[in-house]
């Protein structure tokens, strides 16, 4: 047998040697693949009993039950303002679990309409849902607007100028307004506070209130004197418990409400001129 041969031989075991660690690894990959569903989606699928997936969609209201007075059981209901899914969890839930908000659940099929899951994602806010989902929900037209437009956080904050002046969100149930929580030590924070100045230099009853997150009062204090003071109102959450009550994980944060005491809008990381045109003005 000449060497070419040889050669020849080896190169197409290799390439058959391949081709099956190729075939074994997307066999592999597809056992353990866990498609995402909307409960209307989950219900008109040929999803078999006890196959993995994960369901997305909004907490029902009133449907948290926990049934054996045990902290670490619970079900709840997963729906998409249509269709239900009954979750059944043991575990742990997260601590911004909570009714009307977007969650993920992680499981195993049990009934065509009952998950027994194994993990649970949840967020104060909607805008935790999985773009996918988020879109199938708006594209099925299942998405409630509703659920974005909360109410504010019950929460009261000492000025950080004067600590016997308290604000509170009953004293900005009645007003649109522009909260903004911001720090010193936020690099973003910088980068978005001209056109806040630039709002209130346009819309000077626009209430726009700063709460200084996690931040030390001298501090804070000299960055606005240095950068400028676009607020009506500072207020201090030293601690992160009134960021907490808002699903404040990162700063920037700001969010706009209006007259009925509603968060009508939310953004994460720095406003953008774009934002301040198509998002805030128009509600201005």
């Amino acid at each position: 047998m000449t060497i070419q041969i040889q050669r020849l031989i080896i190169i197409l075991l290799s390439l058959i040697l391949i081709a099956g660690a190729v075939i074994l690894i997307l066999n592999n990959s597809k056992k353990n693949l866990i498609f995402f569903y909307t409960p209307s989606e989950l219900l008109e699928s040929d999803l078999q009993i006890n196959q993995k997936v994960r369901i997305g969609g909004f907490i029902k209201k009133s449907s948290i039950n926990n049934k054996l007075n045990n902290s670490h059981f619970i079900t709840f209901i997963i729906t998409d303002n249509e269709k239900d899914i009954f979750v059944e969890y043991q575990g742990i839930l997260p601590d911004l679990f909570r009714e009307e908000k977007g969650a993920v659940a992680e499981g195993y099929l049990i009934k065509k309409n009952k998950l027994k899951a194994e993990k649970v994602f949840a967020k104060h806010d909607e805008n935790y849902m999985p773009a996918s989902i988020k879109k199938q929900l708006k594209e099925n037209q299942h998405w409630n607007n509703n659920y974005s437009n909360e109410k504010i956080p019950e929460f009261a904050t000492s000025s950080l100028m004067d600590e016997t002046i308290i604000l509170s969100n009953q004293d900005i149930n009645n007003k649109i307004s522009l909260i903004n929580f911001f720090a010193s030590w936020c690099a973003p924070c910088k980068i978005e506070h001209p056109l806040f100045i630039e709002l209130k230099n346009r819309f000077p009853d626009l209430l726009i209130i700063g709460i200084n997150y996690k931040d030390k009062k001298e501090d804070a204090i000299n960055f606005l004197n240095k950068e400028g003071n676009p607020y009506g109102f500072i207020g201090t959450d030293y601690k992160g418990n009134i960021g907490l009550e808002f699903d404040v994980l990162v700063l920037p944060k700001t969010f706009l409400t209006n007259k009925q005491g509603e968060i009508i809008f939310k953004h994460v990381g720095p406003i953008t001129k774009e934002i301040v045109k198509n998002n805030i003005i128009p509600f201005l």
